[in-house]
């Protein structure tokens, strides 16, 4: 298993759209079988999922408590740890709690067949405490959202110094597997352009060749239960994410090829 933590110490990016699709065309389109983590309090992936009732079941509290994870069933081959509001409290508890997660995951994936998952997708809160780094102590890589703003680059420093410093005192594993363009503008202006090519070549190496354009269709799906590869199957919105997904999974297996975490 491969476990993705998607996360931006700013806000606003659309991490939460690229792990709610992302999961939904890994389990739809590319028959992965899928975890997908909330790992952020306010449950906006969790309500996109399922109903509120149903997001107290299957909690990612239960994990970070020690206790065993009883996902959702979304689909045959994706699974939910949900979040809400109780998850807040992690936040305030002893520093060793940021193990649980990693841990948790770990023992999940064991307990059975049937519990054996290809990736696990952790959706980060927009701040940095306990919770963001329980999630990059977890995972094998990381993959950044950002948007083709003025702030894009300043941002991507503090997240390279952050990650850079997990990595060497607390997971040494830990990877950058890269970083996609989020919510461009359908209608092209010279600062998106402009910030486009400064992020290209600041991070040559860690840009996605493919974007995703901001379109309401996207803001829609998650309120119908539905990623935008079954709301809108044969529409740009799907296909442009999936050829997204493709080239995520072919930087996945160049990456790991070394590693013993992807088969």
């Amino acid at each position: 298993m491969i476990t993705i933590a998607i996360t931006n110490q700013k806000g606003g990016v659309g991490k939460t759209t690229i792990s709610f699709n992302l999961s939904c065309i890994l389990a739809d389109k590319f028959k992965k079988r899928v975890l997908v983590i909330d790992n952020d309090p306010q449950g906006n992936l969790t309500s996109s999922f399922v109903d509120e009732e149903s997001g107290l079941q299957g909690n990612i509290l239960d994990i970070y408590d020690e206790k065993p994870g009883k996902p959702i069933k979304v689909t045959d081959r994706l699974h939910l740890l949900g979040a809400n509001i109780n998850l807040a409290s992690v936040a305030e508890r002893a520093f060793p709690v940021i193990f649980n997660l990693k841990n948790g995951i770990a023992k999940l994936n064991g307990a059975s067949r049937r519990h054996s998952y290809d990736f696990a997708i952790i959706d980060c809160l927009p701040s940095f405490g306990h919770l963001n780094l329980a999630a990059l102590v977890a995972a094998d890589y990381v993959l950044i959202p950002v948007k083709p703003s003025p702030y894009s680059l300043s941002g991507m420093q503090d997240l390279m110094r952050t990650t850079q410093k997990v990595k060497k005192n607390l997971s040494p594993s830990l990877e950058i597997l890269g970083i996609v363009i989020n919510q461009v503008e359908g209608r092209k202006t010279n600062l998106q352009s402009d910030m486009q090519e400064a992020l290209r070549e600041n991070y040559p190496a860690l840009i996605f060749k493919n974007t995703i354009t901001k379109r309401i269709k996207l803001e829609e799906s998650p309120l119908f239960k539905k990623g935008i590869i079954n709301y809108q199957p044969n529409n740009p919105p799907a296909e442009e994410f999936v050829k997204f997904v493709g080239e995520f999974l072919k930087k996945v297996r160049q990456m790991a090829a070394t590693r013993s975490d992807y088969q």
